[in-house]
């Protein structure tokens, strides 16, 4: 279980297809978005840029069991924050982008959405707000004093944020500066109130609410001069500039201990008396955060040295890079929708004509098979296939797949996408070995989405989702670098699949290129199939060629063309 299998692992949004959770290594802070279709919520991962230190949203931990957990503390902070979002009734209308709008309207629609955020986890999940309050523990103790800060407006805002998650404000405000965070306070309460009335099925239009309070506090910041920034939390979403933080050191445990233990009352939480905050969380817990970490910095170590196996294949080559493609789950479960049952349906088609291929009648000479002579009798049907067979062999086969996700192909995207999703998933059923088959992607990049070393796991479905169609197309590289991978095996018979729109593009003489790719496997006793996505194209270059337009054509064209080349192929 790496990041994005524990980020899925404590969400509140459950709904895969709605909630996209992506991570970025780059970012310093999470993103949220919403998409045409639900949500996207994009997140750091911790990173060890130097010995024996972790760094996380900003914050540096040991590298040792004790910051991992604390580094897992904040990480569930953070997805339990931002998915909670996604379970606001009325989200599209009342957070605007963080492309759009004036720092005044981002800030305060993130405030007004961020106590219902509040609400809802105190309502519905209170024992989440342990992990929340040791985030805005780490956050308090970064904040600069209010009086540090220069800008009046900009003085407010941080003084809300402390007050509304800590409970206290760092620092001494002016009068009337204090007298807007009253009022602002006063907005957040009663907009509370009524959040928890309309979780309680009462009849409240939180929309209209959310409206009504980010207005309000709108108005207010607005009477204190411009306001020049949009801050927040290190481990909310980021909504504009933020310059209310300082680089100032950790402080002690005990620091954090009781800016913790106010935040968890400001809250709602349930406060330890005596005993230490460790105690409010559940040792499982922490052991998952430990997980984590150590299966995601094994997974890449291990990525990484199956790049360095196929490296060697691909130097020669015009690819610009060689690697995997980012994981998106959420996008691999829209797509294959596209073709639901799809691949139900194609692996049956190919069962019939795999078990076709693999029927050995009994041998007509040599030693009596008594069994077999009793039934012809019985039935009175002469029969000559009578005899003990020495072994029974099933033919071996072994795959490759190759999806073409350059720009020529990002009209046809998500359909070539499900029909790469219908081809895998029947791949992993009739071959059922994860050994026998490997998939990768191309444009003017290779990329890897499962080496044949690999299951057919849920980390390889996110890389199918997380392809995006740009680039060149490199056809003959990526043929010739996929094709030699599988004329390694040593399996009777095998299978090179090409998805593509058969439009190969990037240097010149790339129709003999192709050509000559294809003949060279071939002589090497590769078949190699062309699937046309919505075009007869691809039999301008490959002799065994299925045109697919949607699903029927899948089924049918593509089985019936793969029974015919393994038919010839056993043969000859």
């Amino acid at each position: 279980m790496g990041f994005i299998e524990y980020a899925w692992a404590v969400s509140l949004q459950k709904d895969n297809a709605k909630t996209k959770i992506l991570v970025d290594p780059n970012l310093r802070q999470p993103i949220f978005r919403a998409d045409d279709v639900g949500f996207e919520i994009v997140l750091p991962i911790p990173s060890t840029a130097e010995e024996g230190i972790i760094s996380f949203l900003g914050y540096r931990f040991p590298a040792d069991s004790t910051g991992k957990i604390k580094v897992g503390r904040l990480f569930r902070a953070s997805v339990i924050h931002l998915t909670t979002h996604t379970l606001i009734p009325t989200h599209k209308e009342t957070t605007p982008s963080t492309s759009k709008g004036e720092n005044a309207e981002l800030f305060a629609a993130s405030l007004a959405n961020d106590t219902y955020v509040n609400a809802y986890i105190s309502a519905k999940y209170p024992d989440k707000f342990a992990d929340i309050a040791y985030a805005n523990s780490l956050a308090y103790a970064k904040i600069r004093p209010v009086e540090r800060i220069f800008n009046p407006a900009t003085r407010i805002m941080a003084a809300i944020l402390s007050k509304a998650n800590i409970g206290m404000i760092k620092g001494v405000l002016q009068p009337e500066e204090e007298n807007a965070v009253d009022q602002i306070s006063a907005e957040l309460n009663s907009l509370k109130e009524r959040t928890m009335s309309s979780l309680a099925d009462e009849e409240v239009k939180i929309g209209d609410v959310l409206n009504e309070t980010a207005s309000d506090v709108v108005r207010i910041l607005e009477a204190h001069g411009p306001v020049l920034e949009a801050p927040s939390f290190h481990h909310t979403e980021e909504i504009g500039p933020c310059s209310i933080f300082s680089q100032s050191e950790m402080p002690s445990e005990f620091e954090i201990e009781k800016i913790f233990r106010k935040s968890l009352e400001t809250l709602g939480g349930t406060v330890p008396s005596e005993e230490p905050i460790d105690s409010c969380w559940r040792r499982e817990s922490d052991a998952e955060a430990t997980q984590a970490f150590d299966t995601w910095f094994h997974q890449k170590a291990r990525e990484k040295k199956i790049v360095d196996t196929i490296v060697e294949q691909v130097e020669w080559t015009k690819f610009k890079s060689i690697g995997f493609p980012d994981e998106d789950y959420t996008q691999y479960l829209r797509a294959k929708t596209l073709l639901q049952g799809g691949s139900r349906r194609l692996l049956d088609s190919l069962r019939v004509a795999q078990d076709a291929l693999d029927e050995d009648p009994g041998k007509e000479m040599g030693q009596l098979d008594l069994t077999a002579v009793i039934q012809m009798i019985a039935s009175r049907k002469p029969a000559t296939d009578v005899f003990v067979q020495d072994e029974y062999l099933s033919r071996s086969f072994a795959w490759g797949i190759l999806l073409d996700v350059s720009a020529s192909m990002k009209i046809k995207e998500e359909f070539g996408r499900a029909v790469a999703i219908c081809i895998a998933e029947a791949s992993k059923e009739l071959l059922q070995d994860s050994g026998a088959w490997a998939f990768f992607a191309f444009s003017d990049r290779f990329y890897i989405l499962k080496d044949s070393s690999e299951a057919y796991s849920q980390r390889v479905r996110a890389r199918i989702g997380g392809l995006k169609f740009d680039g060149l197309t490199y056809m003959p590289d990526a043929i010739q670098v996929a094709g030699q991978i599988l004329a390694k095996k040593f399996d009777e018979q095998r299978f090179l699949i090409v998805i593509s729109d058969g439009w190969p593009y990037g240097y010149s003489n790339m129709h003999v290129a192709l050509s000559e790719s294809i003949s060279s496997l071939q002589k090497r006793g590769v078949i190699v199939i062309g699937i046309g996505l919505g075009t007869q194209r691809m039999e301008n270059f490959f002799k065994l060629n299925s045109p697919v337009y949607d699903q029927k054509d899948l089924i049918k064209k593509f089985a019936k063309t793969y029974v015919t080349a393994s038919t010839t192929t056993l043969e000859t």
